[in-house]
């Protein structure tokens, strides 16, 4: 790894917003390789011939597209689960930052299991997910993508306007078939019978391929409600409804199967955040 490098920190990857969603590049300290000045090839003697190598630095350069291609929201994108921390999270916060942590060292992270973060908005879960794939797409080279739930219904509406180009299955086909599928925001929106065959055949094509799922809720299983869902209109009140109700029995047990669904509870970390920053104006 570079070191000294006043821009990358040593990190070799420079994350910045472009636009929509993060972007990522090679940092210049790291684009001038020692090995192979630049060429991005090393000439090796194999059986008597000299023959063309890409050199070690090409996975740079690929970590850096697989990061691009997975989407990640470009407020979320440098987000480290180790950054993750901080003297008022829950015990709750803290177990769910291990799971990550784990799950990011994970040999195979192919056969891994799934999580689910379920809990009230701002308690860190977009957090944890976008530095999971930060840290899988950078450091280990695995494809991944994240999408927003409601974002993906919508995009896939347009394709049903007259006129568009786009096809359902052109969205949703790359979704199943990428290694690692982030789901931010389950069981938001209407909870239709048309949203919920969307999510029924992304988890359920998963499901069958055996690859790993993450996903995000507002949302608690009914086994984890607490019996008092607060008074009416209240942040708790709001999601009273459990995840079964919203996502349905079925798409539910096949989480369940592939994913450890793990609660999150704590203060919202963006009303912090405003309490904060109106107390120093």
């Amino acid at each position: 790894m570079s070191t000294g490098c006043n821009k990358c920190l040593g990190d070799r990857y420079l994350v910045s917003r472009g636009g929509e969603f993060g972007r990522a590049e090679v940092c210049e300290c790291s684009t001038e390789c020692a090995t192979c000045n630049g060429s991005r090839y090393v000439h090796v003697v194999e059986n008597g011939y000299e023959v063309a190598r890409p050199c070690v630095c090409v996975s740079y350069y690929k970590n850096v597209e697989r990061f691009n291609d997975a989407q990640l929201p470009a407020g979320y994108a440098h987000k480290q689960v180790p950054d993750f921390q901080g003297r008022s999270l829950t015990t709750s916060q803290k177990a769910a930052k291990t799971s990550f942590l784990a799950l990011q060292q994970h040999a195979d992270i192919g056969s891994a299991r799934g999580i689910v973060l379920a809990g009230p908005p701002g308690t860190g879960k977009t957090h944890l997910v976008c530095g999971l794939l930060n840290f899988l797409t950078l450091r280990r080279g695995v494809e991944t993508r994240f999408v927003d739930f409601l974002a993906l219904t919508q995009q896939i509406r347009r394709t049903f306007e007259a006129g568009s180009k786009g096809s359902e299955a052109a969205i949703v086909e790359p979704l199943v078939s990428v290694p690692v599928l982030a789901i931010d925001d389950l069981g938001k929106g209407r909870g239709s019978e048309w949203e919920l065959s969307v999510i029924d055949e992304l988890i359920t094509r998963r499901y069958n391929a055996g690859r790993v799922v993450i996903a995000t809720t507002n949302y608690l299983p009914k086994a984890l409600q607490k019996p008092d869902a607060g008074p009416r209109g209240t942040r708790v009140e709001r999601f009273n409804q459990s995840l079964e109700e919203r996502v349905g029995q079925r798409i539910f047990s096949r989480l369940c199967e592939i994913c450890d669904i793990v609660p999150v509870d704590g203060a919202d970390f963006r009303q912090q955040r405003l309490s904060r920053s109106r107390a120093r104006a």
